[in-house]
């Protein structure tokens, strides 16, 4: 068995005591500026230590008087002498298999060790000794860092309740968001806003998932959609001043960080990765709002989003992101931005004299250059795991943890020294299994739309009452399902990242990333122990297999054109082939996301295909070209009912407007086609009970909309249905009806064998994707309808999202929830399981 005990570096006599240079909180101060200009690193460094921890690491480490402290994703705190490398003394929270993920940096002041844990407890602890000191129960998780100021300490919980506390845990004062803004004193994490509001929409957003900071006269606190400024008068807070960014709808703040000025960085994100670095300063009780230039990013622009706090020295702005070539940036006014190195990220700079350090996805540790001339010198874990955090810098070395779930202390030579050999802890393996009495394969939601026929349904004993079970923060976005197998959820990001989690609480497993992906809002693929995910990006794209139990890299296969909004769907499995649909489509950034109300047609050039592959291999065994019929291959579907294969594509609106066929799965051979119906824009196809359905966002006879109902025999029409004003992305297969929906305006049910409209319901939301778990549709921020003509609304889950542009979904008797820019991800239960549980933040103090 391999050994876990303490890896030390040995230096080959007794290490002298240092100077002390100290590190005690996260990015070094309480506006997470992570400037520290008196402070330098030579390069190269060697490996000090590498200490194995209980879990993978996603906090920050503190240093002071030649200790380090960490708090690893199990909620474990270890101190460790910072001369020997011995373990001193852990902490193990309560909350048992529902507290990982933990994501709360520590903080020291004083004597004393403060920290938050997603079980919902804040922690007080003697930073000497690690004995508890205070525990106060806050009724939601705390994903935020504490900050201290020069005599207090403040920190957030999930649910924006703000704490202030004297350094042993002392409480001071409570201040909640969303009793004293949005007017709400209830269960925030239970249906209740039901009541108070109605469906769960952006203005109820309250969440604080992010970190807040501290300029020591103001705390800012990002809180919903809204960044909050609280002043400290004592024995309350008062609020300042708050602002929004946006009437149409909040935006999601994904990192806050404060200048030496006070000037507040922000960024944000709405949708379709539009977002930018935002500055705002208060003057009095008016914000004033500025950003940072060359950090704009949009659906038609070539660069991505940050999902990490910048740095700041004087006027210049440093930040990562997880885009190639652009590693860490610098953002100097009048000037472009400039790429200084490094490998792409989502963990925030730390600035020392002359150079910057940070944490790459690769798993190695950067150290950059800030004068822009020389290459930078980096470190590689030997797992290859990411690097999430901020680093510490104290006396010349580097402190950091890793998702290996090691702590690494990297520093100068030494004359002789045995170098640390890490063991791989194989935090991939499962420690909660999937309970409940769904757990067979055959429940997983596998796939995009559920199964290979797209039906969008199952059937699984969704009931009220429905309770969260778990909730966890992740850095990127989707505008796509996650899907289920094997005890985990997988989660492909826009943005490349490809992470799995427990079904059962949570707990992440694995995370890979792959360079050169590009607003790639496409679901990953759960069969038979391999995961299948098509990347996309504007230089190359690639369909990859990993090891779904491990991530580790298999094979990979080119692919082309742009799933743009629409082309979500994975492949499909048929024996031993995968097969995919794409088109040889060449886009700019501007049309990367190309519209589909505006989709007239493709560009001759643009060839329609469908290919096999190998699914153990990645040999390519078939290829059919449609490009005969049309012109596309990007607004297209796929589906398999009993054995064939069947293909729709939108060529735009000159005659013929697209194609629809049927296919031998094993040679791609055509055993049918027409011209005469097919998607239109915006929509696959979907199969059962031996008919297709066809839907799209534009309209099929002159301005009139419908679905199509096909016999898969031979294509023939069976019936089209009532005019609709749109029917985007599937058309959910019920077991009495269909239910589509038009964005901006409604949803239908559908008769299955007339198509004649019984109802209108889901009324006003965006272009959200609707899951259907019988008797109950599942739409975006956990709200829930019944599927009936009234769709009346039952459940209005906590507004954890920005937008409603993803629903629910349900696997293995469980609710699963991936918001679009929000940052989140959320399980519920249901019925009998539901009314027997009790959420693990809301267990009383003991």
């Amino acid at each position: 068995m391999k050994h876990r005990f303490l890896i030390l570096c040995l230096l080959g006599q007794a290490v002298s005591a240092y100077a002390g240079q100290s590190w005690e909180q996260f990015k070094y101060d309480s506006r997470h500026s992570g400037n520290v200009p008196l402070r330098q690193v030579t390069t190269p460094l060697e490996l000090l230590a590498a200490v194995p921890l209980t879990d993978a690491v996603f906090t920050s480490p503190l240093v002071s008087k030649n200790r380090i402290y960490l708090v690893d994703g199990s909620g474990q705190a270890v101190c460790i002498d910072n001369r020997t490398f011995r373990t001193l003394w852990t902490y193990k929270t309560r909350g048992g298999k529902a507290n990982c993920n933990n994501v709360s940096s520590p903080v020291i002041i004083g004597d004393y060790l403060h920290f938050g844990t997603m079980a919902g407890s804040y922690y007080v602890l003697d930073a000497a000794k690690g004995s508890l000191v205070k525990e106060l129960r806050c009724g939601d998780p705390i994903f935020s860092t504490p900050v201290a100021g020069p005599q207090r300490v403040y920190f957030a919980t999930l649910g924006s309740r703000i704490y202030c506390v004297e350094p042993d845990g002392t409480l001071c004062w409570t201040w909640d968001f969303a009793k004293e803004v949005l007017g709400f004193d209830a269960d925030r994490w239970s249906d209740d806003w039901r009541q108070h509001r109605g469906r769960a929409t952006w203005p109820s957003q309250f969440c604080c998932s992010r970190n807040l900071a501290f300029d020591g006269k103001m705390l800012v606190v990002p809180a919903g959609g809204q960044v909050i400024w609280l002043k400290d008068l004592g024995d309350k807070a008062a609020l300042q001043a708050k602002y929004l960014g946006g009437p149409r709808e909040s935006p999601s703040t994904l990192a806050l960080s404060i200048g030496e000025s006070g000037r507040v960085y922000r960024q944000w994100t709405r949708r379709d990765n539009g977002g930018r670095v935002e500055i705002l300063q208060l003057d009095n009780e008016t914000v004033k709002t500025d950003y940072v230039r060359g950090t704009e990013t949009s659906y038609k622009g070539a660069h991505l989003i940050s999902f990490s706090s910048v740095s700041i020295r004087r006027d210049d702005v440093y930040r990562t992101r997880p885009q190639q070539g652009f590693g860490l940036c610098r953002h100097r006014p009048g000037q472009a931005a400039h790429h200084l190195g490094g490998y792409p990220s989502i963990a925030p700079p730390i600035l020392l004299r002359n150079s910057a350090v940070y944490g790459g996805l690769d798993g190695a540790l950067y150290v950059v250059p800030l004068s822009g001339d020389r290459d930078a010198w980096s470190f590689k874990t030997p797992f290859g795991k990411p690097i999430s955090a901020p680093v510490a810098v104290c006396d010349g070395r580097i402190y950091f943890g890793c998702e290996d779930g090691y702590l690494y202390v990297l520093g100068p030579k030494r004359k002789s020294s045995a170098k640390p050999t890490p063991d791989d802890l194989e935090l991939w393996k499962i420690r909660s299994p999937l309970a409940g009495a769904l757990t067979e394969p055959k429940h997983n939601w596998f796939t995009s739309f559920g199964n290979f026929a797209n039906t969008n349904q199952n059937d699984q004993g969704a009931k009220p009452p429905f309770k969260m079970n778990w909730i966890r923060r992740y850095e990127g976005t989707v505008k796509h399902f996650s899907v289920c197998g094997a005890g985990r959820m997988y989660t492909h990001t826009a943005e490349g990242q490809i992470f799995a989690v427990e079904q059962e609480t949570g707990r992440l497993l694995w995370r890979r990333y792959f360079p050169g992906v590009h607003v790639s809002y496409t679901s990953p693929l759960y069969y038979d122990g391999r995961l299948y995910v098509p990347q996309a990006g504007l230089e190359k794209s690639s369909l990859r297999c990993l090891d779904a139990a491990t991530g580790e890299f298999l094979w990979q296969a080119p692919f082309t054109g742009s799933p743009s909004w629409n082309r979500q769907q994975p492949p499909v499995i048929h024996d031993d082939l995968v097969i995919y649909l794409f088109s040889t489509g060449k886009y700019t950034p501007e049309k990367w996301l190309f519209e589909h109300q505006s989709t007239f047609s493709f560009p001759k050039d643009h060839k329609p295909l469908v290919r096999a592959w190998n699914r153990k291999t990645g040999k390519e065994v078939w290829t059919r070209d449609f490009s005969e019929y049309g012109s596309g291959g990007d607004d297209a579907g796929l589906c398999l009912m009993d054995g064939t294969l069947y293909y729709s594509c939108y060529f735009g609106s000159a005659e013929p407007q697209g194609l629809t066929a049927a296919m031998d799965p094993a040679t791609g051979k055509p055993l049918w086609t027409t011209t005469k119906y097919a998607v239109h824009a915006g929509c696959t196809i979907s199969a059962k009970d031996a008919r297709l359905y066809l839907g799209g966002y534009n309209p099929v006879e002159g301005k009139t909309n419908r679905v199509w109902c096909l016999d898969a025999a031979n294509g023939s029409l069976i019936w089209k249905s009532d005019p609709v004003l749109g029917a985007i992305h599937v058309i959910t297969i019920g077991s009495r009806y269909l239910f589509t929906h038009a964005q901006y305006r409604q949803g239908y049910l559908i008769d299955k064998n007339t198509g004649k409209v019984l109802g209108d319901l889901t009324k006003s939301y965006r272009c959200t994707r609707f899951t259907l778990s019988e008797p109950y549709l599942f739409a975006a921020n956990l709200n829930i309808h019944e599927f009936s003509e009234q769709g009346k609304l039952i459940y209005a889950g906590p507004s954890i999202d920005v937008l409603q542009c993803v629903g629910g979904f349900v696997s293995n008797g469980r609710v699963f929830y991936t918001t679009n820019g929000g940052g989140l991800q959320a399980s519920l239960i249901y019925g009998t399981e539901a009314e027997r549980f009790t959420t693990p933040w809301n267990k009383p103090q003991n």
